[in-house]
């Protein structure tokens, strides 16, 4: 059963029938008279493996490029293909897995390096040997170089993997969450880490997350580990080595020029060729540091340059080729040559795809609500007393408390609750038994001698008013007066000032007002019907008297053109009623048919001159005028003639051909 408008279904995974891979298609026949050698065929089952088609990504969180607060919700990456995180088996080999070979991984700067345009070979840690190492779909990657202690903090761990991939089946039609796929089914890939803010210092930062390869590389992931009740960003920052460097700018870094200390390898063939000749000085604090985040950058962090940042990839959008600039300015401040200065294994996963974002503040929905200020137009900042004043009492129970006025003015009022220590008098200045009628709170206010005023009656009648309107019955009851008694009030009203008598009374609950206005209507209209109507018409009009001259049966023949004494001569031996049916009716051209090319044209006449008649009576002359020759001719004059003018009057001034004539309607 598809999923309705509005939902989707969620599905583990979809395994493909094949995963990517190299495959033998062998095919033989038998039981025929005579031997048949089998068929090897050849094929290749192809899928992303170092960088992921545009087209088969739907959309990311957060977006490319976005600032804002992004810490509550896991960032997520949309792939058209529902089966594209399972076509290849992470662990090696054919067999499909439901381990996904695929995961996003979202560092921040600082903790990763993101490389340029590598060769495939080299964009996976030296040492592992992927399975069919010449399937590639692209020469050149890019590879996310992380040392291990990164990896146990951020990557998820192999059982975590299953978790973090699944499918959504989605109504095609749902714009909203289909997102213009062609299918409706959807793969999903989740990262693991929450993109938080920096809470310790206070400050935003840059985040990048990296959909990444996996294939042989599922041991380097991290071992399980007990669930931790709670997460200290800090110890996620993971190069204070880098924070040690002296250093006037921490662009040095990222564009080089700043002498490093040259690490210590565990294989002197991986010392660069550069540094081997020209060996910088070696900082013995740097080389002994642990890889700790505690410590901080004694220059200005690189997670405060995020705005100019973001402004760069904008720019970088308008260039002709902003595909390659776009990507390459978002990996800004995630290329710090981690692999240089390191003193543990550094891992190199293969990146598909990447983009960058700020994680800005902790604003959510639930702090934007709390910290609403909901004063009226003027409202001043509340002072907070610094110690805890006595309460203003006194002995009728009123209670001083804080008032704002309208206009924003800090005043002193009384308040008193329904509830008293002792019986009270009512109000003096009501009626005895009966409290005063009102119809707003602000009837209620009363000011006592002392210059302040009483709000507790105007609070109780307004307390009151909102729990009569919490009430469903009163609300419904409300509505219906006004679509009832007092909509038939109101056009009561009106119809006293257009008739000439008077309304009788609403009396009663309900009243049909149609009826009413009907019934009086009628009688009104038949006290004086010739005012009203006019002269009444008889009901069949004689008309005018018919003059013949001469004899009647002469005139009819001669009307109908027919030969009377004929006519006469043939009825006497056969009748009359024979006579006439033996008679043919003459035509008004014996012997041919009445010509097109006269009835046509006489026909278009009519029609045009009826037409034109119609819309003298249904448009302003005006407008008429404006559509007629003589009106484009006086628009021309006032505005200018154009070429749709001279088009239109050479129109008009050609004779229509004989052929156009009889093709007309």
């Amino acid at each position: 059963m598809p999923p309705q408008t509005g939902h989707f279904i969620l599905h583990s995974n979809v395994m493909p029938r094949l995963t990517a891979g190299r495959y033998q298609l062998r095919t033989r026949q038998d039981g025929t008279p005579f031997d048949v050698e089998p068929e090897v065929t050849h094929i290749q089952v192809s899928s992303p493996r170092y960088t992921m088609p545009t087209d088969q990504i739907l959309s990311s969180f957060p977006p490319a490029n976005a600032e804002g607060a992004f810490g509550e919700r896991l960032p997520q990456v949309v792939l058209k293909r529902r089966t594209l995180p399972w076509e290849r088996n992470p662990a090696g080999g054919l067999d499909p897995s439901d381990t996904p070979w695929l995961a996003l991984v979202v560092v921040a700067e600082g903790e990763a390096e993101l490389s340029t345009a590598t060769a495939v070979g080299e964009c996976v840690t030296p040492g592992t040997t992927l399975f069919h190492p010449e399937d590639r779909d692209v020469e050149q990657g890019l590879y996310l170089a992380v040392t291990e202690t990164v990896v146990r903090k951020i990557f998820p761990t192999r059982e975590d993997l299953p978790l973090l991939a699944h499918v959504r089946e989605v109504d095609v039609n749902d714009t909203e969450l289909a997102n213009r796929d062609d299918d409706g089914w959807l793969a999903v890939v989740l990262a693991n880490r929450l993109p938080v803010f920096d809470h310790a210092n206070g400050k935003a930062v840059r985040y990048m997350a990296c959909l990444v390869n996996l294939e042989g590389q599922l041991d380097a992931l991290p071992p399980p580990q007990a669930i931790a009740d709670s997460f200290v960003f800090e110890l996620a920052q993971d190069w204070s080595v880098l924070g040690k460097l002296q250093a006037q700018s921490p662009d040095l870094r990222v564009l080089g020029g700043l002498p490093l200390p040259q690490p210590v390898h565990r294989d002197s063939r991986e010392v660069p060729i550069a540094a081997a000749a020209n060996p910088p000085k070696v900082h013995a604090s740097a080389m002994g540091a642990a890889l700790d985040g505690a410590a901080a950058m004694k220059e200005v962090p690189v997670t405060r340059q995020w705005s100019p940042v973001t402004a760069q990839v904008a720019a970088a959008a308008s260039d002709p080729d902003a595909r390659l600039l776009v990507r390459d300015t978002m990996a800004r401040g995630f290329r710090l040559p981690i692999e240089l200065y390191a003193r543990e294994k550094v891992l190199r996963f293969p990146v598909l795809a990447h983009w960058s974002f700020t994680t800005a503040g902790d604003v959510s929905f639930e702090t934007l609500m709390q910290d609403l200020d909901v004063g009226l137009l003027g409202t001043l900042p509340e002072q907070q007393p610094e110690t805890a004043s006595t309460p203003e009492l006194v002995q009728t129970g009123h209670i001083g408390l804080d008032h704002r006025t309208r206009r924003g003015d800090p005043v002193r009022a009384w308040y008193r609750g329904p509830c008293v220590p002792f019986p009270t008098a009512r109000n003096g200045e009501a009626a005895p038994g009966a409290a005063p009628l009102a119809h707003s709170a602000d009837q209620l206010r009363r000011v006592i001698p002392d210059g302040r005023e009483d709000l507790g009656l105007a609070s109780a009648f307004e307390i009151g008013r909102l729990m009569a309107l919490s009430q469903l019955s009163v609300v419904s009851a409300l509505l219906r007066f006004r679509g009832e008694q007092f909509g038939a009030g109101r056009v009561r009203e009106l119809l006293a000032e257009l008739v000439d008598f008077d309304l009788p009374v609403l009396a009663g609950t309900r009243v049909d007002l149609g009826r009413l206005v009907a019934l009086h209507a009628i009688e009104g209209f038949a006290r004086d019907t010739v005012a009203t109507f006019g002269t009444r018409r008889p009901v069949a009009d004689p008309g005018r008297p018919l003059r013949v001259s001469g004899d009647l049966d002469a005139v009819i023949a001669e009307g109908l053109g027919l030969d009377l004494a004929a006519l006469r001569k043939q009825a006497d031996s056969v009748g009359v009623l024979a006579a006439l049916d033996a008679t043919a009716a003459p035509l008004a051209s014996p012997g041919r048919a009445p010509s097109d090319k006269i009835v046509l044209p006489a026909l278009q006449a009519a029609l045009r001159g009826e037409l034109q008649r119609t819309l003298e009576v249904a448009v302003p002359k005006k407008a008429i005028l404006r559509g007629s020759a003589r009106g484009r001719a006086a628009a021309a004059a006032a505005h200018g003639r154009d070429a749709l003018d001279e088009l239109l009057d050479t129109l008009a001034s050609e004779p229509a051909d004989d052929d156009d004539m009889e093709d007309a309607p």
